[in-house]
């Protein structure tokens, strides 16, 4: 990837919707090869998608919680299989600590948050303990990655 490359992509992380003379006009390229180097950034795999930010609260889903879930170690396929269809569960991550996997999850209220622990994560075959923590405020949410991505190949 080369500096103009790097440059597309912080555009388009700063504004999905840029269209391609826009995009160019910020990178000092044209439109059509503009739209070539986006093309192949896509079908590198670099750029993996295009999606609004929604305001979790003006739907209806104003909780976010983080769960630790601990898996009998022969259920850890199911789990996942599970997880990844889990409408409430925006990101599972696995990881090295006590827990097996740390779940981020969405709903509109404790209760919710319950019903959605109780019932249905606690009834995915392995798991063993769960452990949550519901989030008061959000301090940092995710801005994009292009400004640490473009320190971190400089140092």
């Amino acid at each position: 990837m080369d500096r103009i490359d790097w440059a597309v992509l912080a555009a388009l992380e700063a504004d999905g919707r840029l269209g391609y003379a826009a995009l160019g006009e910020i990178v000092g390229l044209s439109k059509t090869p503009c739209w070539t180097r986006v093309q192949r950034l896509e079908e590198r795999g670099v750029i993996t998608g295009y999606r609004a930010d929604i305001d979790r609260s003006a739907v209806g889903l104003p909780l976010t919680a983080f769960c630790e879930v601990t898996v009998d170690f022969a259920h850890h396929h199911d789990f996942e299989a599970a997880i990844k269809s889990h409408p409430a569960v925006l990101e599972c991550y696995t990881t090295a600590g006590q827990g097996d996997y740390l779940l981020k999850i969405v709903c509109g209220d404790v209760e919710h948050l319950d019903t959605i622990l109780r019932e249905q994560i606690s009834g995915i075959p392995g798991v063993v303990r769960s452990s949550s923590t519901i989030a008061l405020k959000s301090i940092k949410q995710a801005n994009g990655i292009m400004p640490f991505a473009s320190q971190s190949r400089q140092g």
